[in-house]
């Protein structure tokens, strides 16, 4: 079974700016969940908090009831991570940087030739980083992420950059991963995309706006895509931070 993921009152500031408010999550059967919002309402910092990277100002992020900053090595093992930064190595191969990633977690060759098969890079495996195109770097970097054939699967905007063709197959192995049993976390500013996931958690200036399924949010909103119910979600919610009421039939000022 895959582990628990919980969030609970999860609050992280970053001095006087709030980046996480409040944030109650729970994560258990293998899914895709889709973390979405703007740039700035907190996706990364989600992330990074629910891996252990970043310790909660208030609240707390949980594997199997253990603080994610807490987590031992062993249980870090079942954990896959693809940042938004570049964080291969451009004077390695792809099959190098794969196969540096696989020795960390303790798994051979074969490992790497299932990754490379994976994304679909087996014919370039001999290239190096710097020879590739931008969308096979984050294929390669994908890679890197799953040869350890994580349960849990961290993927911060995986797709940015990249053309429609290459992100639908991108998303094709993600469900893939879904399909096997693991659990994958997307974080995305492309609102079209998270129609791809079993949930969707919509973020506004680090609060919960709203979590359901893609056919929940359509429906409740009565809109046909989800970019409009976004919008719709945006016109019924309480005012963001900073931001007044209207009083007497205009805006406060």
């Amino acid at each position: 079974m895959p582990p628990t993921l919980r969030t609970t009152d999860l609050r992280r500031e970053f001095g006087s700016i709030t980046a996480l408010d409040g944030v109650d999550l729970s994560l258990g059967d293998g899914e895709i969940l889709g973390v979405a919002g703007p740039n700035g309402s907190g996706k990364t910092t989600l992330i990074r908090c629910l891996l252990g990277l970043l310790r909660p100002t208030a609240g707390e992020a949980t594997v199997d009831g253990t603080p994610t900053e807490a987590l031992a090595a062993a249980d870090r093992r079942h954990i896959g991570y693809m940042p938004q930064a570049r964080a291969i190595y451009d004077d390695l191969t792809v099959r190098e940087n794969v196969a540096f990633f696989a020795s960390l977690y303790g798994v051979g060759d074969d490992a790497v030739d299932r990754a490379l098969s994976f994304v679909d890079l087996a014919d370039r495996a001999s290239a190096r980083i710097g020879e590739l195109s931008g969308g096979m770097v984050r294929r390669t970097s994908l890679a890197c992420a799953l040869v350890h054939d994580p349960e849990i699967l961290f993927l911060d905007e995986p797709t940015v950059g990249l053309d429609p063709k290459l992100r639908a197959s991108m998303w094709d192995g993600f469900r893939q991963r879904r399909n096997d049993g693991a659990l994958v976390v997307v974080s995305t500013h492309y609102l079209g995309e998270v129609s791809r996931c079993d949930r969707v958690l919509f973020l506004r200036e680090g609060r919960v706006l709203a979590l359901d399924s893609p056919e929940g949010f359509l429906d409740r909103t009565d809109t046909r895509d989800l970019e409009m119910a976004f919008l719709a979600l945006l016109e019924n919610a309480p005012p963001a931070r900073g931001e007044s009421s209207p009083a007497g039939g205009e805006e406060s000022r």
